[in-house]
């Protein structure tokens, strides 16, 4: 993640140089480095927080659910099979 944050910010920097230089010549309006400063780091807090959204679902789409898998489940997703089980186990007592 950090060597992600730091490429973003080095594009971001390089991208707005150039946008700004470029964007002078042509027009002739000048983009104080405050501003040219600020969209950088404006564009670098954005990706870095898409960035780490991706990944967060990522690792949720890894996840095992547990639904099933234990034996004190009480949804409608229980196995029918242990259901009777337990059921015919109540009946005999």
């Amino acid at each position: 993640m950090v060597r992600f944050v730091w490429t973003t910010t080095f594009v971001a920097l390089i991208t707005m140089i150039a946008i700004a230089e470029i964007g002078e010549r042509i027009t002739g309006i000048h983009i104080p480095w405050v501003m040219r400063l600020s969209i950088v780091l404006g564009v670098t807090a954005g990706y870095t927080f898409l960035k780490a959204t991706f990944n967060l679902i990522t690792e949720m789409e890894k996840e095992k659910p547990l639904a099933g898998t234990v034996r004190n489940t009480l949804g409608p997703d229980r196995k029918v099979d242990s259901a009777k089980v337990v059921e015919s186990s109540d009946e005999k007592n």
